[in-house]
């Protein structure tokens, strides 16, 4: 039967090389502690190498001589793979986080494609480069950059204290330009105060200026808050 015809060597190197290379991604994913992992980037690479397989190959197994558009299905995947994708990008006090690890799912996405046609060599290709920009490429950019480094502070204060004022002044006098992002008001009880996002660029060191910023009388707390990736 048709159906249970055993694959060629080509379609069996295509699903063993997208399971590899989109491994490959996957692990830098979890190894970096992202949410999206080693499962996620292998399934993901896997749908996508079946899908572009049976646009192929299965349709004209089943139907026998029939003309279609096999490109209708690779954009299918690629339009498909943005649901997912999606979920992994979240908003924490007005940054963005998971655009990183979103893009990842997306490559691997193209890798079980590229698998899926055979054409191995660009997958390969495709990762070496994915390395190269998540390994090399943007630690040295990183280290390039790291007199202008952009930093965003949640600070929490308790009005009447001057705190923000203050904050912005240790901010200055520290090497940073300081600009607030977003006030939110706070009311518990008889206590009232305000939760606030400022944004620092410069060359001073963040940890000391978190430092100094929580031993100011009022405030309540202070944290950095992450980096995408």
């Amino acid at each position: 039967m048709q159906g249970f015809a055993m694959p060629n060597q080509g379609q069996i190197m295509a699903v063993v090389l997208t399971v590899v290379l989109c491994g490959l991604i996957g692990f830098e994913r979890e190894f970096l502690k992202h949410d999206a992992g080693i499962r996620t980037h292998i399934l993901v690479g896997l749908g996508s190498c079946l899908f572009t397989m049976v646009s192929l190959y299965g349709i004209q197994a089943a139907v026998g001589n029939y003309s279609w558009d096999a490109s209708r299905i690779a954009a299918g995947v690629a339009s498909g793979i943005g649901f997912i994708g999606a979920g992994v990008i979240f908003f924490n006090h007005d940054s963005v986080k998971g655009l990183t690890t979103a893009s990842a799912i997306w490559v691997a996405a193209a890798v079980g494609m590229a698998c899926g046609v055979q054409l191995f060599a660009i997958a390969i290709l495709a990762v070496v480069f994915y390395f190269l920009a998540v390994l090399v490429i943007a630690p040295i950019l990183k280290w390039f950059l790291r007199n202008r480094q952009n930093t965003v502070l949640r600070i929490v204060y308790q009005d009447g204290h001057g705190c923000l004022r203050e904050s912005l002044l240790l901010a200055t006098r520290m090497g940073f330009e300081s600009r607030v992002l977003t006030i939110h008001e706070l009311h518990r009880d008889a206590w009232k105060g305000a939760d606030v996002t400022v944004n620092l660029l410069g060359k001073g060191d963040v940890t000391e200026l978190v430092e100094s910023i929580g031993q100011t009388p009022g405030v309540k707390g202070v944290e950095v808050l992450g980096e995408d990736d």
